[in-house]
């Protein structure tokens, strides 16, 4: 009764049969395959900019896969909402009702878990034009924001030698690397001397710290990535 009664409200509201309207629709298959290819297309886009951008310690090769596929997800289901209204709301209640409990630690995976929803969105919505200029603009505004060193990863480098003598080289030492750095913490003690160095690199250079270990009077070395990732010792 009640669904009855709204119908016929919105048929008076609107001068037209609306629910008929909005769930006797059918979408064309060519249209469908058209759009799903599209957006597997574009994503793949946002797929390629994530690898050549992540900021975790280790590359998150399902995470990635998931981005494409998240995209495609998304646009089917615009489309059918979008179809039938009777459906539509059903999906919302439906989706309420489901808790997603994976936590996303990095802030720009979760940039591009929106960019995935978003590309889905726009595409299935039908704003083609819109989902592609956007796309390649993000993706563009990403690779800017590395070029100017945004994404420039930061590390703790702690050093311990036997004897404060060695300060100079070891310091030496890591300039040659990583081009500069800041002393963050300096413990000095009769046989010992502790470092904490913060450095700077785009580039993986974790393998590079060997040549330090290797000074002699250099007791330990200890690579740590901002987050506290271990790296290397």
């Amino acid at each position: 009764m009640i669904l009855v009664g709204l119908t016929g409200f919105l048929n008076e509201l609107f001068g037209t049969d609306v629910v008929g309207t909005y769930t006797s629709g059918s979408i064309p298959i060519e249209d469908v395959i058209f759009l799903i290819l599209g957006v597997f297309v574009l994503s793949l886009l946002i797929l390629f900019t994530y690898k050549r951008s992540y900021q975790t310690t280790v590359y998150n090769k399902s995470f990635a896969i998931s981005l494409p596929l998240l995209a495609m997800i998304t646009s089917v289901i615009i489309i059918t909402v979008s179809s039938n209204i009777i459906l539509s709301l059903g999906m919302v209640g439906a989706l309420s009702i489901v808790r997603f409990r994976t936590a996303i630690k990095n802030p720009l995976d979760t940039v591009f878990v929106f960019w995935a929803v978003g590309l889905g969105i726009t595409l299935g919505a039908g704003f083609y034009v819109l989902g592609l200029v956007s796309t390649v603009l993000i993706m563009f505004s990403i690779f800017l924001l590395i070029a100017l060193e945004v994404f420039v990863q930061s590390y703790f480098l702690i050093i311990r030698a036997d004897s404060f003598a060695k300060e100079e080289e070891v310091l030496a030492h890591v300039k040659s690397i990583y081009g500069k750095f800041t002393l963050r913490n300096k413990t000095v003690k009769k046989d010992q001397l502790d470092l904490t160095l913060e450095v700077r690199s785009k580039d993986d250079k974790y393998t590079l710290i060997n040549d330090i270990a290797k000074m002699e009077g250099v007791k330990s070395v200890i690579l740590l990535s901002h987050q506290g990732d271990y790296i290397a010792e």
